[in-house]
Order: structure tokens, then sequence, then C-alpha cells
């Protein structure tokens, strides 16, 4: 066994042995699932599509560019790395649909049955990453994506997809210590970067507690330069600021995202930030806070007392993910209005970059109006 590889499952090993008790995981897509789809929402079922349908998939890409492009103008070298939201990055089966849907309607044909889809099989479509379309378009304001249980799963990424010219990070659930040690061997030979873990209740949490993969000492500037990262999501286990920055500052990830809000409340000021910034052997890492696109939070330093799901208008239901998140509907001008400032305060107290989460619930919507 080569000594990178016993490197990686010593420190796996380590790790496992260093249990510890927490209360819940900090709510990630497609970790947890606080509050699933209802029955009613499982067997949604619209004979006719709506008058009006929305490209829920563009909306998101709209904000996400938005965001980007003001980043942008800021830092230059800005890095924004998406959680899950990998079908942003072609033109999807349902946007072929609904322009089908759209086109139809303009010729007077009866959309009441959808039969008339399967002609969109002839119209010629080679590539869902062909250039000159919004997917393509919008590709260029993002420099990576993290998707879930790429290892430990037979999830795969698209070739084509790879080809992009992104970076591709690897979060993986793996039922065991065999699987995860297999699954980070691959990680370095496919070259991606992979935060794995075992244990639920111990994952985004506690760097001291989780094994580094590729440790090095260079100074890293942009998701591509580096080898590893980690997420500190979950701040609870932390009782003071200070205490969380000492162990951020005695690690040597190449890249860490962390919730901007320590105990969801107090904001990290721009010292402190650049403190994180360095790893312990002196070299230059990069800091990018977490920021979730489409959901409000109850409690939240925006949050009024007298929200509620439907008041206002677009809050519209539970998060799948997060126990006190309600998803919007992103593209309300009132909603982009708080994420617009939140994510503001993020470039002025000089972070790197962001990791968006939030992003898969375009879903949601799509559910609401099934195009098939």
């Amino acid at each position: 066994m080569s000594t990178r590889k016993r490197h990686i499952l010593l420190s796996i090993l380590i790790s496992t042995a260093l249990t510890y008790s927490v209360s819940a995981l900090a709510g990630l897509y497609g970790f947890t699932e606080p509050h699933p789809l209802t029955q009613e929402e499982k067997i949604l079922d619209m004979e006719v599509a709506p008058e009006t349908i929305l490209n829920y998939r563009d909306l998101m890409r709209n904000n996400i560019s938005m965001l980007s492009d003001y980043a942008r103008d800021f830092n230059p070298n800005f890095q924004i790395i998406l959680h899950e939201g990998g079908d942003l990055l072609s033109k999807s089966l349902w946007e072929y649909h609904l322009e089908g849907y759209e086109r139809a309607r303009a010729q007077g044909i009866n959309t009441s049955d959808p039969s008339f889809l399967a002609s969109l099989k002839q119209m010629g479509i080679t590539s869902p990453y062909n250039p000159g379309t919004r997917a393509a378009a919008f590709r260029k304001h993002i420099n990576a994506v993290a998707y879930n249980d790429l290892y430990c799963t037979p999830r795969k990424l698209d070739k084509e997809l790879q080809e992009t010219g992104l970076s591709f990070l690897a979060i993986s659930h793996c039922p065991n210590l065999a699987s995860y040690g297999k699954a980070a061997e691959l990680s370095v030979k496919d070259k991606l970067l992979f935060y794995g873990f075992i244990h639920p209740d111990q994952a985004f949490r506690h760097l001291a507690k989780q094994p580094i993969i590729n440790e090095n000492a260079r100074n890293i500037f942009k998701v591509d330069e580096a080898e590893n990262f980690s997420l500190l999501l979950e701040d609870k286990g932390y009782k003071s600021k200070a205490e969380m920055l000492e162990e951020i500052r005695n690690s040597n990830y190449d890249i860490l995202i962390v919730n901007p809000l320590f105990h969801d409340k107090v904001p990290f000021t721009a010292e402190e930030v650049n403190a994180m910034k360095y790893k312990k052997n002196g070299a230059r890492r990069l800091i990018l806070a977490e920021q979730n696109i489409s959901e409000a939070t109850s409690g939240a330093y925006y949050w009024q007392d007298e929200w509620e799901i439907g008041k206002p208008s677009w809050l519209r239901r539970l998060s799948f993910a997060n126990e006190n998140g309600i998803i919007t509907e992103y593209w309300h001008r009132d909603w982009q209005k708080i994420m617009a400032e939140h994510f503001k305060s993020i470039i002025m107290t000089n972070y790197d970059g962001v990791f968006m989460t939030g992003v898969n619930n375009y879903r949601y919507f799509e559910k609401l109006t099934p195009l098939e």
C-alpha cells in the first residue's frame, strides 16, 4: 500500500475513533429531511398544464448569475460553489417540454393531451450542454459544483459535464469504514475534492475530528488549485468564536466552508475572516461562507414576527433540509432583496467566496407543474 493511501486510512481510523455526542445534523440538502413530501404532494397530478408556466431553473440561474456578477465587480477572483444544482448546467428535458408547450399553444395546438411532447425527440437535440443556451452562459458564473454521494453510491458524473472546465467536489455519506477508505482513494485518483462521513451526527462540524486528504503547504487562491476541503456548518459545539477560530487556525484544509453567523446569530468580523485564511503551516487557503439562496429561516435577523407560510405569499413550504427553513418563491423581489443584502455582507466581510445551498429547490416548483 502506498504511503499516501496509508496516510488516508490512518487519518480515517483516528477520526472514527474520536466519537462525540451532538444534537442533530446540520441541515444540508440530501442528508436530512425534517419535512418530507406529504402524501398529497407525492400524488400531485395535473391533467392540463396551467396557462402560465415559469421556467424555475432559469429563475434560479438568474439569481445566481446576478449575485456572481455583483461579487466579481468587487473581487474578480470571488469563488462560487453550488451545492447540488448540477441540472442547471445543462438544458433539461423539462425545459424542452416547457418550450414545446409554449410553441404548441402559440400555434393553437391542444395541449390537454401531453402526447404531443413526443415530437420533441425529433427536434435535433444532440447534447444538453450545447453552447448558445442559457445553461451554457450560466456555467461562466460559477467555479464548482459539490455533489452528494459521487462515492459510496452508484452515482456518476456525466462525461460531458466533466469537460465543461468546472471543478467538482464530492460530499458522501458512506455506510462503513471500508467504503469510506475506498471512496477517499478513488477521489485522489479522480482528482476530485472529497468530504465524507460515516455517522451523520458527526458531519459538518469539529475540524479536529475529520480526516484531511492530500494535505499540502501550497497557497490556494482558487477552487481548482485546492486538493481538499471541509465543511464547518454546525458550530454549536464551540462555546465561543475564539474556540472555533483556534481550531480553524490549527487546521491545514485548502478550502473551508463556514456558517458566516456564529451560532446562527453573530457575524464574523472581517478581521476574524482574515485570520481563518491561513493554514497552520502558514500557507493561504480559501474561506467560503455558506448561504441558502432560496430559503428563509425563522429567527433570522430579517424575520418578522407575523411571518408564516403564506404570509407573505412568497413563503411557500417548509424546507426539506432545514428544520426552521421555509422555501421561498426565490424569484420574488422581496426575497431577492433579503438574499442580496446578506450576500453583500459576505462580500464586505472579505470572504473568498460563497457555498450556495438551497439551489435544488427549483425541483419542488417543477413538481407542482409536471410537464410530461
